[in-house]
């Protein structure tokens, strides 16, 4: 029986890192190999190790890079989540809405897919920002609205819902996208090529098993696991359009989410 390491995002391991030593125990006896759930520090951890992970689950913008760099095959995703942005302002601020964004600066970690959703939300109901102000963490990004350095910021939704009540009493909360097009996904190394078909149909049927699939996955805040193609996951790139767009029409007006 061969040794199968299971690497999970660090967002999805902040807390309650036992319910995905769970799902590798589950897949370890529905499957038949074992599954060594190994849980990253944090992302440059996580990314320093991403190649031996036998399967991942990985966020959007890791899915893509290992698939077209890696070779890896996507199997399944939840079909109940996406990666969505909250939109959030200053306490200082009287009464803020999502249409105050026209022409200003708002901060953000624009290096992550999920920062295009929150462009993309404003540009489609015409809402056009002076510009978006970079940070190397969403907590860097809550940070400058704690520190008045920033009146204006989005931040990737797991992150603020995982905030504690006392931080959350400290920003207010605008808006937030719907838009669904972007999300986790589970996926296989091309080193487990034979074992795919079997680790697929595994994660597919989870929901069906009533005396612990449903359980673990219910613990994770999934509902089921769905079969996921390439295709649909290098579409993602796509937003990369709404990053440029921003860029061309900083700072012209608007109604949004």
């Amino acid at each position: 029986m061969s040794n199968i390491k299971l690497m999970v995002c660090p967002h999805d391991t902040a807390k309650n890192p036992e319910n995905w030593f769970n799902f590798s125990l589950y897949l370890t006896k529905a499957i038949g190999n074992s599954f060594l759930f190994e849980k990253s520090i944090d992302f440059p951890d996580f990314h320093d190790q991403l190649t031996s992970g036998g399967l991942i689950y990985a966020n959007p913008q890791d899915s893509v890079k290992l698939i077209k760099e890696h070779n890896y095959s996507p199997v399944a995703r939840p079909i109940n989540l996406s990666d969505e942005i909250v939109f959030i302002a200053s306490k200082g601020l009287e009464t803020p809405q999502v249409t105050d964004l026209t022409d200003k600066v708002i901060t953000s970690v624009e290096s992550m897919m999920v920062t295009k959703v929150g462009i993309k939300c404003l540009l489609e109901n015409n809402i056009k920002p002076a510009s978006i102000e970079s940070k190397e963490s969403w907590m860097a990004v809550v940070k400058s609205i704690f520190r008045n350095e920033a009146d204006y910021a989005m931040v990737y939704k797991d992150f603020y819902e995982g905030l504690n009540n006392l931080s959350k009493s400290g920003l207010q909360k605008i808006g937030e996208t719907t838009d669904g097009t972007i999300h986790h996904n589970l996926l296989v190394s091309p080193n487990l090529i034979d074992s795919i078909t079997i680790i697929q149909e595994t994660l597919v049927k989870m929901h069906e098993d009533t005396d612990a699939g449903q359980k673990i996955l219910a613990a994770l805040n999934i509902e089921k696991l769905v079969a996921v193609s390439k295709d649909e996951i290098l579409k993602f790139e796509a937003l990369q359009v709404y990053q440029v767009k921003a860029a061309e029409t900083a700072g012209e007006t608007a109604p949004c989410c």
